[in-house]
């Protein structure tokens, strides 16, 4: 059965700074130190620069609801009763208030 062969941190740390040089060929590095390309793909991800920023995946983020009259978008709801309609007109700054007025109205 054949072992598996463990590499030092640092021997890895070095392989993989000599991979990320500009116009350096990965599988020519791994070929000089006597490694498996396919491998050394693997370290790097794990021994990249630790000093790179990483950015997460979500960035939660608040919106600001608008404050000018002029910029709020009213809510508009149609109603009809069968002939005659009736449309109400509600502030988007009150989402909870429209949906608790709505409610009223299918009681």
């Amino acid at each position: 059965m054949r072992q598996r062969t463990s590499y030092p941190k640092p021997f890895k740390a070095q392989i993989v700074q000599e991979c990320l040089q500009p116009g350096v060929s990965m599988a020519s590095v791994a070929r000089r130190h006597g490694v498996n390309a396919n491998l050394v793909r693997k370290w790097i991800p794990a021994y990249r620069d630790p000093q790179a920023p990483t950015l997460p995946a979500f960035v939660p983020m608040k919106l600001a609801h608008p404050t000018q009259p002029e910029q709020q978008i009213p809510i508009s709801i149609e109603l009809s009763f069968g002939q005659k309609k009736l449309t109400v007109k509600r502030p988007s700054s009150d989402p909870d208030g429209c949906a608790r007025f709505v409610c009223e109205l299918a009681l």
